[in-house]
């Protein structure tokens, strides 16, 4: 059952995200903290993402501004790297508390006075924060992506391109868990099928009905749920702490 439940709401998030550009992957993980320690549920969380973002990188590769992914990507690696050294430091309850915190944080939208388009560099910088902090909050979509909407190109190339450099930061975090934190990713092979499999289906159902849907009744029942999960888990990390 507890597959089923996870299957179902894997697929779900990952419909969001790609129906949004937001709050799919939030959902996921902050869900998948209810059935996978932390330990564990950051990790995993990395698959579904992957799988969702290629997807869509896949179906809109021309719309994707490669520049802007590359400039994203340069410092991703080694922030993702040292991240993960330092994963296992930090007590499970507190990347419970720091994730309920970050969601919760995520709930509120971001603005910036600037209106032109950010630079390159900007990017680069993003692209080492995402990696380093995305070790420890697993979704860092909602932080990133007022950069992304300031690029000045239609939406689809937008979103596409963000999915792009979301894509290559979940890999380098496969990457750096396996590799720098010791994650045995094998021994969890039917957990990491049943979230990619989830992720396909999530995307793919996305693609017909992008535009017969409204985004802002979308992102109120979303935000809604998001803010009782958060809730649940700070609840369930600050207790044992106590």
């Amino acid at each position: 059952m507890s597959s089923i439940l996870l299957f179902l709401l894997v697929t779900t998030g990952a419909l969001i995200s790609s129906l949004t550009g937001l709050g799919g992957g939030t959902l996921i993980l902050a869900g998948m903290l209810l059935v996978f320690p932390p330990e564990l549920a950051i990790p995993l969380h990395s698959f579904t993402q992957l799988t969702a973002n290629s997807l869509r990188v896949g179906f809109f590769f021309k719309l994707i501004n490669w520049r802007v992914v590359g400039a994203y990507a340069i410092l991703m690696i080694p922030a993702a790297w040292i991240g993960a050294k330092l994963f296992h430091l930090i007590d499970p309850n507190w990347l419970k508390i720091i994730v309920g915190l970050f969601i919760l944080f995520s709930l509120f939208p971001f603005s910036f006075t600037p209106k032109d388009e950010p630079k390159l560099r900007t990017f680069v910088g993003l692209g080492a924060f995402s990696g380093f902090l995305g070790v420890f909050v697993g979704a860092v979509g909602p932080m990133v992506m007022p950069f992304f909407n300031r690029l000045k190109i239609e939406r689809q190339g937008m979103l596409s391109t963000k999915s792009a450099g979301q894509a290559l930061l979940q890999l380098s975090k496969i990457f750096a868990f396996w590799g720098a934190a010791n994650i045995n990713f094998m021994a969890l092979k039917e957990h990491v099928l049943i979230l990619v499999l989830a992720s396909l289906l999530g995307v793919a159902i996305s693609i017909p009905i992008s535009k017969k849907i409204s985004d802002d009744k979308f992102n109120l029942i979303i935000n809604l749920l998001l803010g009782i999960i958060a809730v649940k888990i700070l609840y369930e990390g600050i207790t044992v702490l106590t």
